[in-house]
């Protein structure tokens, strides 16, 4: 699944404030990796919307704490952003709510996007594939 020797992890409190910091975190990591001028904006532009959906939607306030770790696992860049609430939205990609359709834009330009929902809170995972000589 994923490398744990090429975990990265990010932890911030729940603040739209933030979310520069995190896209930033985002793009260095890419580039790190390897992935191209292009992909790079959609990590960033992925990342900018999990972690909006995961401030708005999956907590209670700024006392929450968003968690986010990227690794390498099977040929590709994995990111992960985790939330303490429970997002209860129906298919991944509707809407979740009049505003935006912040995981349908994550999932159109990731590879692989999977939102897991639990008791504990929300995870969405998402990955883009190193591109092959």
């Amino acid at each position: 699944m994923c490398n744990e020797h090429t975990r990265r992890e990010l932890e911030i409190p729940a603040e739209l404030e933030r979310l520069h910091e995190t896209r930033e975190w985002a793009n260095q990591v890419a580039l790190d990796h390897g992935l191209s001028e292009d992909d790079c904006f959609q990590v960033k532009l992925a990342m900018s919307e999990a972690v909006t959906n995961a401030i708005i939607h999956g907590s209670a306030g700024q006392s929450d704490v968003v968690r986010i770790f990227a690794c390498i696992g099977d040929e590709k860049l994995v990111f992960e952003v985790t939330d303490p609430g429970r997002l209860d939205t129906g298919d991944p990609v509707e809407r979740l709510d009049e505003g935006g359709r912040g995981l349908e834009l994550v999932s159109m330009v990731m590879d692989e996007v999977k939102l897991v929902r639990g008791d504990r809170g929300g995870s969405l995972r998402f990955s883009k594939r190193f591109a092959t000589a």
